[in-house]
């Protein structure tokens, strides 16, 4: 009779540390648990079809580091009362095609909620007090305009996203429902130019070979196939090529500077995102539950 009252309770200790769920910790966050179950919802949105069994241990590690940050600036969201109004979730997914197949189920809602705060804190509180002067402006723009002698290269619209089924629906989207890539690109790149609808110059060698000959063929409006790269699916569709110019003569003086100004802009906020991670990350205990992980932890939250 003691033993199997002795074997029940190791069962209820069993479940207690599993949870409700039966999913076991695999970290904690200020002494809150994070259960695998709602990592693993995390990374169904995030990378689609990519199973995780096929991840590489560093790129599981990284969306774990992602995902625990996230948590972070949710938690902190929640401490400023930045919530979604009644209607802002439909009124995304109805905006946003790709949203609303994913809005299908109330795990992935709930995700896509998650994103929508998170991308509500950065525009309400971390980048409401981002400021800069005109004098930081010209000042960059003066320490920068050299580079901008056009050599031979292109500008081309990038779209990288998680995974390859998003990315060859985007790219249907685009080729055959004819929708602007920029927007696209805005909408749903995780790349760090998706706020300028994708755009980037590039001169020739710049790029990885296997992107570079990816573009190479492509001619103005065209469309490139899915290519996949240790960041990512990317899509690029080329706006036009660069032609050698004389040694000093430069592109029109207006188009120099908006371009330097906008890079100067993103790279502020990007600055001003950075340093609130870091202040979340910095001041939160976080524990890494190696036994539970499923795969060898190589991030950078270990220490904190």
């Amino acid at each position: 009779m003691k033993r199997t009252a002795l074997i029940l309770t190791c069962l209820m200790i069993l479940a207690a540390c599993r949870g409700k769920d039966g999913s076991p910790p695999i970290a904690s966050i200020n002494g809150r648990e994070i259960r695998r179950v709602e990592f693993e919802r995390f990374l169904a949105l995030k990378m689609g079809e990519f199973s995780a069994s096929d991840m590489p241990d560093a790129l599981h590690s990284e969306m774990l580091d992602e995902y625990i940050i996230r948590q972070l600036v949710l938690d902190d969201a929640a401490r400023a009362g930045v919530k979604l109004g009644d209607n802002e979730l439909e009124q995304a997914i109805q905006t946003n095609p790709q949203m609303k197949t994913a809005a299908a189920s109330s795990d992935t809602r709930e995700e896509l909620t998650h994103d929508l705060i998170v991308e509500k804190y950065y525009r309400q509180i971390v980048l409401r007090d981002v400021r800069v002067s005109p004098e930081e402006i010209q000042n960059y723009i003066a320490q920068n305009e050299a580079r901008m002698v056009e050599k031979p290269g292109f500008y081309v619209r990038e779209i990288r996203v998680r995974s390859r089924e998003e990315a060859e629906a985007l790219r249907r989207e685009a080729v055959e429902g004819n929708k602007d890539f920029a927007s696209l690109a805005r909408q749903h790149s995780d790349a760090p130019n998706s706020e300028q609808g994708g755009l980037a110059r590039y001169e020739e060698a710049n790029l990885p070979d296997f992107l570079e000959k990816a573009i190479e063929p492509l001619k103005p409006g065209d469309i490139s196939p899915v290519i996949q790269s240790t960041f990512g699916y990317h899509l690029f569709m080329l706006e036009r090529r660069l032609q050698p110019r004389a040694e000093g003569e430069r592109r029109p003086a207006d188009e120099r500077r908006a371009q330097l100004r906008e890079e100067f802009l993103s790279r502020r906020n990007q600055q001003a995102v950075d340093e609130a991670h870091q202040r979340l990350v910095s001041s939160a205990r976080i524990e890494i539950k190696d036994p539970s992980l499923g795969f060898t932890y190589t991030g950078r939250l270990r220490h904190n």
